[in-house]
């Protein structure tokens, strides 16, 4: 109720204070209690909550190195930040945020917070997909997709998908040294990871239909053997004439 509403400010204070400090126990206390707040967020709940104080915090913390458990967290809060503040993924792209969340990706000391930070990223790829690709996102995603369950390559490949909706001429480069990789990955076990291939490669073929040099790039490592082969198996198992 009401006392509620008035504590709120005083709360945020408290908990940004802890993420500020030096002690270990209290950035996992505030962090903790931050994630909680955030995910059973109301528009009351969240008064005094400063996105523009939090997120650098955040960012510190997620690239610390220091303790796996503070990573985990801070990129799990803000990945709540993203699904209970409408309009924050501006600001988690402006302070900073992909940088480490793709570092995280590209040299793995703790799967869950890899996991996490995947996770993170893919919310933030469905309003900002050119700056992940720009900060090396598809590269990151893709560099040990293998290592993950089933469930977050899924969600590593949503998010590749995410990314080619909006490649340029300009930003081929970011994708190019995954293109052997992806027309691997059309011949996935999982249908899910070979939609989401599909999806990507389509997406990368409307972006850039203009330039024949690409498109032949993109077509150089396999894509059009695998497609007929995921065409081929796809007519023989639904009983079609072969």
């Amino acid at each position: 109720g009401g006392g509620l509403f008035r504590s709120t400010g005083g709360r945020f204070k408290g908990m940004l204070e802890g993420l500020r400090g030096d002690d270990l126990a209290k950035q996992i206390e505030s962090l903790n209690e931050l994630c909680e707040t955030l995910c059973m967020a109301t528009e009351e709940s969240l008064v005094g909550l400063s996105v523009e104080a939090l997120l650098p915090l955040l960012v510190t913390l997620v690239s610390s190195d220091s303790c796996a458990e503070v990573m985990l967290l801070a990129c799990r809060a803000i990945a709540y930040i993203l699904e209970s503040i409408p309009g924050s993924s501006a600001a988690v792209v402006q302070f900073g945020c992909i940088p480490p969340l793709c570092d995280k990706l590209m040299a793995i000391s703790y799967i869950d917070v890899a996991e996490q930070a995947l996770m993170t990223l893919f919310k933030i790829s469905q309003d900002h997909a050119v700056q992940v690709l720009r900060a090396g996102g598809m590269t990151a995603v893709l560099a040990y997709l293998d290592f993950f369950p089933i469930s977050v390559q899924r969600t590593g490949m949503a998010t590749v998908a995410n990314l080619c909706k909006r490649v340029s001429a300009d930003s081929m480069h970011l994708v190019r040294e995954s293109i052997p990789q992806l027309s691997a990955l059309l011949l996935s076990s999982d249908q899910k990871i070979v939609e989401h291939v599909c999806t990507a490669f389509c997406r990368l073929a409307a972006d850039i239909q203009a330039h024949t040099a690409h498109l032949e790039s993109i077509a150089a490592h396999g894509l059009i053997p695998n497609a007929w082969r995921l065409l081929s198996q796809s007519f023989s198992s639904s009983g079609a004439p072969g």
